[in-house]
């Protein structure tokens, strides 16, 4: 098989697909205006993909590729790829490659926020000692939005601390560890129970701005966000009049939409948010793990197995 790696810095990926699926062949190009000329070059069947430029993905140059009919991505996110005819291309995702840490970002923001911790860094780096109180995280309810693999290691970890889990999918069943599961339709109910808001679903038509003002008030007094889907899905304007009426305690966001952040954002101020830089799945050794879930996938399409993670362009996931 002739797969394009697409990354900046693809040496390590290329030495571990070659160690994996040795009767590869190998490719690599290392910018987006280059990979249309690329793919055709090398007459590359599969191309596997993490992103490292801020800006729209060259999905043209994917589908114009007469040999390319596979496009994996290494991390989890496929929405700067939509739209796409999955009867001409198949998408596949790195889905798992990095829940296991996001979870534990999620866990540790919960805390963190409960905490104060973002007031007294802040503090600590004015050199001013101030006495201030923390809040208690015993007893609480976690609302997971989105039960995918981040959202059911979120739970795992949650019932392991022995909070009440419970979270929405978009087709409800009985979840390990989440003690209800509700419909996309209930949401608004979920919420009202949650002291935790933990977002981790993906961004689709269907979940762009679904935390709007309605949702803020449906929460109860008090409660938490937690963000790290993708930006779009909390609408901003309504998270900052939330925060500000005292009505939302506080939020951890590592998404935000537009992104990069505002240099004047309102957010980078507020003692009571914390803002990390879309980093809570960024782990050393992140990318060869997406690139191990890709090489499972390559064995699978030379065995003429079914390929698994592929990605409905309809559903986003």
């Amino acid at each position: 098989m002739r797969i394009l790696i697409h990354n900046d810095d693809a040496a390590a990926q290329v030495a571990r697909l070659a160690e994996l699926v040795p009767q590869a062949q190998i490719a690599t190009c290392d910018s987006y205006d280059g990979l249309g000329q690329a793919l055709l070059d090398h007459r590359a069947e599969a191309c596997f993909h993490i992103r490292f430029e801020n800006r729209p993905y060259p999905m043209d140059a994917v589908l114009a590729s007469p040999t390319t009919t596979w496009l994996a991505v290494g991390g989890v996110g496929i929405d700067h790829l939509a739209p796409w005819d999955p009867q001409r291309l198949t998408v596949t995702n790195g889905a798992g490659v990095n829940a296991e840490v996001m979870a534990w970002y999620v866990i540790g923001a919960m805390i963190a926020i409960t905490m104060n911790f973002p007031r007294f860094m802040r503090q600590q780096a004015a050199h001013r000692w101030h006495w201030g109180e923390v809040g208690v995280v015993a007893g609480s309810t976690v609302c997971i939005v989105g039960l995918g693999h981040i959202g059911r290691e979120v739970a795992r970890l949650a019932k392991g601390l022995g909070l009440t889990v419970i979270g929405t999918r978009a087709h409800p069943r009985e979840t390990p560890n989440v003690d209800r599961v509700y419909g996309s339709d209930a949401l608004h109910e979920a919420l009202g129970r949650a002291d935790y808001v933990v977002m981790t679903t993906p961004r689709t038509p269907a979940t762009l701005g679904m935390i709007d003002a309605a949702a803020f008030a449906a929460m109860k007094p008090g409660a938490r966000l937690i963000d790290v889907a993708r930006g779009g899905i909390v609408e901003v304007a309504a998270m900052k009049q939330a925060l500000d009426s005292g009505h939302l305690a506080g939020a951890a966001l590592d998404v935000f939409d537009p992104e990069p952040m505002p240099a004047d954002s309102p957010f980078w101020d507020m003692e009571n948010v914390l803002i990390t830089p879309h980093s809570s799945g960024v782990f050393p050794g992140w990318d060869i793990r997406g690139l191990e879930i890709f090489a499972q996938n390559v064995k699978r399409r030379l065995a003429g197995e079914p390929l698994e993670n592929v990605v409905d362009p309809v559903r986003g996931y």
